[in-house]
């Protein structure tokens, strides 16, 4: 089909012409992930597949499309700067591939030799591959957190339970191939230097829990074991009385202040959730009659991994009007469950304040 050109004021044929000779060049390829960002990336997508009940994929086919991905880089250039670069706090790719379970992506990356060179390198926190292979982060956030498991806080676990029972559908096979992998490239066990880690990194985690870990044993077992077990009894007790279930976490726990993540805290300016590279972020919706006026205003401070959030922190900086007794905790209810559906990539410490106004 000929193309027909109208004779236009000159300005005006010339944009013409540039439209049209944009519209004949191939179309320009979207720019290649780096490591880091399919990791972040594969994140959200596993937890949308495993949230759908009508998925054609499965998280075993995203992991292994983005391991392939990693696998031709590698392949092409294997000391690419991307396969070893960390964050701001030290984390690298290979860490991330730890941290989430990925076993395909961590074998993808270890045939790097760069990658292999730098196994043993610890992040800012001091942890090393090995060690956060033995954590098994997202498989024990109730043994770290053991205040999520209340009436308040439960909101947010629907989508890491998900998570955590595609990742135990083989008894946790990926956890075995992911430690085995890293020694037989050189990693070295520390098991005395991991489990000290954790302990920095949990200081909410239970006396019973700290008790076991004192004693000789393997620390992803008791950790994983005890997540289970942890998770089990909750259930338990909520399908015989959910009135018997903890309203809220201990009064003046702290989930994110008082971890690992303070300490990042200290020497990095927290995100802002405006930079943070959500997929999905949605708004509080107030439920119910609410016969009460005035202001609340609240700050989150919230940690994001594997594509959710998994604890945050919520405190009033301003409250004005009737100063009802329920009145804050049912705003940071309506702040948990929005929190809950936000889709987030990669493995962030942020704030955001929720300003409600109620005339």
């Amino acid at each position: 089909m000929p193309v027909t050109l109208t004779f236009l004021r000159r300005s005006h044929a010339l944009a013409l012409l540039a439209a049209l000779w944009l519209s004949l060049q191939p179309a320009q390829a979207e720019p290649q992930r780096t490591p880091q960002q399919l990791i972040e990336k594969l994140d959200v997508e596993i937890r949308r597949i495993l949230a759908d009940p009508k998925a054609t994929r499965t998280p075993d086919d995203a992991e292994h499309a983005a391991a392939e991905q990693i696998s031709a880089l590698v392949n092409s250039t294997p000391d690419h700067l991307s396969l070893t670069q960390p964050d701001i706090h030290g984390t690298t790719p290979l860490m991330l591939a730890v941290s989430s379970g990925y076993a395909q992506i961590v074998e993808a990356l270890l045939v790097s030799p760069s990658v292999r060179l730098a196994i043993n390198a610890p992040d800012e926190a001091g942890e090393t591959p090995w060690m956060m292979a033995s954590f098994a982060p997202t498989l024990t956030l109730v043994a770290c957190q053991p205040g999520a498991l209340t009436r308040e806080r439960y909101v947010l676990l629907p989508p890491y339970l998900a998570r955590m029972g595609y990742l135990l559908k083989n008894r946790g096979a990926a956890l075995g191939v992911i430690v085995r992998a890293l020694e037989a490239a050189g990693a070295e066990p520390q098991p005395e230097a991991a489990r000290r880690a954790w302990l920095a990194r949990c200081p909410n985690s239970s006396a019973e829990l700290r008790g076991a870990l004192a004693q000789d044993g393997d620390l992803l077992q008791t950790l994983v074991a005890h997540a289970i077990a942890r998770q089990a009894e909750f259930n338990k007790t909520a399908r015989q009385s959910v009135d018997s279930l903890p309203d809220f976490p201990p009064k003046g726990m702290r989930f994110i202040t008082a971890g690992p993540e303070a300490r990042a805290l200290r020497v990095t300016p927290l995100l802002q959730i405006r930079d943070l590279p959500c997929v999905s972020r949605p708004l509080p919706t107030l439920k119910g009659n609410i016969r009460w006026s005035g202001e609340v205003v609240l700050m989150v401070v919230a940690s994001t991994r594997a594509g959710v959030i998994e604890v945050a922190d919520i405190d009033a900086l301003k409250v004005s009007g009737r100063h009802e007794d329920d009145v804050v905790p049912y705003f940071r209810a309506r702040i948990l469950e929005a929190l809950a559906g936000y889709e987030c990539e990669g493995q962030h410490v942020f704030e955001q304040e929720f300003q409600f106004k109620i005339d």
